[in-house]
């Protein structure tokens, strides 16, 4: 089995590290999103992109391989995974994604938040403000997708709206290795503006079905060979709802619960400020609960 490149959490470097023959992962620094590069006998496939690290990603890729992508990969909606769609449609790629994703990537941009909500959270996209427009995956799915190229085989797998509303996975049976998008980050903490935490947890026991060898995250650097990162942010997750329903029914609303939530055991992960943004959608949730 290849050895996995040892890494501080969260990875501070960025750049390609080799976890299969052919396989691929590029780990943004500093808890960027992470996106795949698989070679096959055709041309190679990409999983997920961003506009602000397309020099970095192309510049790597080279490295690696001259061909030109044939095929992209998005797992989810979010801006830092298909932001630059765009570049790979034009030189003739094919790209493939959920139905749900689509759907989100129109709504933002209806909404007029596509790139501004990206402003001030680095790089900088000010320059994209008036310009980049969404540019959704041409094949669209909804619950499965196989996909044989290149003489390898894509299972792209819909799991549920968990951190966005078209969360999905993509599965290689033969060399079991799992993109697992933002489903799972790597020692940071998770964003869940637009997720739902009852349908996240329920989640990470799908995930633990599939014979994974190597689990590739959405952000941190890339985690030891097994399963033991979905245990962990599981963990992380159950931790985060079990302190803030305590802090809700002391506290008695979601603003002043969040407010009073502290992970100590997870102050090391990166993004520990997340933390209470997401004890304040967990308690809002777990308030909605209760009504019903």
């Amino acid at each position: 089995m290849p050895k996995i490149q040892k890494e501080s959490a969260p990875s501070k470097k960025s750049g390609f590290v080799k976890i299969q023959d052919g396989i691929h992962v590029y780990v943004g620094g500093s808890g960027s999103t992470n996106f795949g590069l698989i070679l096959t006998k055709e041309k190679p496939v990409v999983i997920d992109n961003d506009i602000r690290c397309r020099k970095e990603f192309t510049t790597g890729m080279k490295k690696i391989t001259r061909k030109q992508p044939g095929i992209l990969f998005n797992t989810h909606h979010n801006f830092d995974h298909t932001s630059d769609n765009g570049y790979y449609h034009k030189m003739g790629v094919m790209s493939f994604g959920n139905s749900f994703a689509v759907e989100e990537m129109y709504r933002e941009e209806s909404e007029g938040i596509w790139v501004n909500q990206m402003v001030g959270r680095g790089p900088k996209v000010d320059h994209l403000l008036k310009t980049l427009k969404v540019d959704p995956p041409k094949v669209i799915f909804e619950n499965l997708l196989t996909v044989e190229y290149g003489g390898r085989i894509f299972q792209l797998i819909y799991i549920d709206h968990c951190h966005t509303k078209g969360d999905s996975v993509i599965w290689m049976p033969k060399e079991k290795v799992l993109f697992a998008g933002d489903l799972l980050t790597y020692k940071t903490h998770p964003v869940n503006r637009l997720g739902n935490f009852h349908n996240w947890i329920s989640a990470f026991k799908i995930l633990e079905e599939f014979p994974a060898k190597h689990i590739i995250p959405g952000h941190g650097p890339m985690p030891p060979t097994g399963k033991k990162i979905i245990q962990d942010n599981k963990k992380m997750f159950l931790k985060l709802k079990n302190e803030t329903s305590r802090a809700l029914k002391k506290y008695g609303t979601p603003v002043k619960a969040a407010e009073n939530v502290y992970l100590k055991e997870y102050e090391k992960w990166f993004r520990y400020p997340l933390v209470q943004a997401n004890a304040h959608k967990m308690a809002q949730e777990i308030k909605r609960t209760k009504k019903k």
